[in-house]
């Protein structure tokens, strides 16, 4: 699979004596380039096992911020806090595929549930790790005092698509006790697929995660996202490092969920109000 370079589109200057061809090349240098700034911004930085950063900071009950930075600046934010913030490494990798499958009710009640902004609210997912060969379904739920809670159990890499018994068993041991909202598990089906790459960077009991190259994909259909970086701080009480620069250089949380942006873009007869702006800026 050709993968999209991890970088910055930095648009050439335009020239009366530059045809095409020539622009084309020059975009394609600065990409590079800026690729190459990534990279190297990574390996100058500390690393952290798996097994470290799930210790250190496991955060399955959280608060969560979501921002969207330029690369450059994330970049620049990188160099800022090298000596506070250590990196993901597997396998001598710090970079990583995500595909992660989402379901929901034949009526969309999840993504309902999210556009109409309750308080109480789940999403069901499986997520493959595509370098480690591994996946997990989940299911996440925001709770009352915005906190998010997310519980897991080993799934079959083969069919990421398809619930057994056992993870039916497992769905409603959560959302089943929801009387306001339940939904039964057995008729959940797999309504789309995002797919991305992701850096993973741990300080104290601080996470970020860092996706890039986002895509929405729902059969033979694709939306590709941002080419900015989808920044998501994660602490105990939030408010950490980087909330905290990002502040400083004018960037806010944006209110974006990858699931529910998807299935607007995938599905367009569902509502999209709540993300229309972040949609028009960010997706195509």
């Amino acid at each position: 699979m050709t993968r999209t370079p991890i970088a910055e589109a930095v648009p050439a200057m335009a020239s009366p004596h530059l045809d095409l061809a020539d622009l084309d090349e020059l975009d394609q240098a600065a990409e590079l380039t800026a690729a190459n700034e990534l990279d190297a911004q990574l390996l100058r930085m500390n690393s952290i096992s798996l097994g470290e950063l799930n210790s250190q900071a496991r955060l399955m009950t959280r608060v969560d911020r979501k921002y969207f930075l330029p690369r450059a600046l994330f970049v620049e934010l990188l160099k800022a806090t090298e000596d506070d913030f250590s990196v993901l490494e597997i396998g001598q990798k710090r970079c990583f595929e995500y595909r992660t499958v989402y379901f929901d009710s034949p009526d969309f009640r999840f993504f309902r549930d999210h556009v109409q902004e309750r308080r109480h609210r789940y999403k069901v997912r499986t997520r493959t790790y595509v370098e480690t060969g591994t996946c997990h379904l989940e299911v996440k739920s925001k709770g009352y005092r915005g906190q998010t809670v997310k519980e897991r159990i080993p799934h079959s890499t083969d069919r990421p698509g398809s619930l057994s018994e056992t993870d039916i068993g497992f769905i409603d041991s959560i959302i089943g006790g929801d009387s306001h909202r339940r939904v039964p598990a057995d008729r959940l089906e797999p309504v789309l697929e995002t797919i991305y790459d992701r850096i993973t960077l741990c300080h104290d009991h601080q996470r970020l995660t860092c996706d890039l190259n986002i895509r929405a994909v729902n059969g033979d259909e694709t939306h590709d996202g941002p080419d900015d970086v989808l920044v998501e701080t994660k602490s105990a009480g939030g408010g950490g490092i980087w909330d905290a620069l990002l502040k400083q250089h004018g960037v806010r949380p944006h209110k974006v969920s990858k699931y529910c942006v998807a299935a607007s873009l995938l599905y367009p007869q569902l509502p999209s109000n709540p993300w229309k702006q972040t949609i028009k800026r960010y997706f195509v």
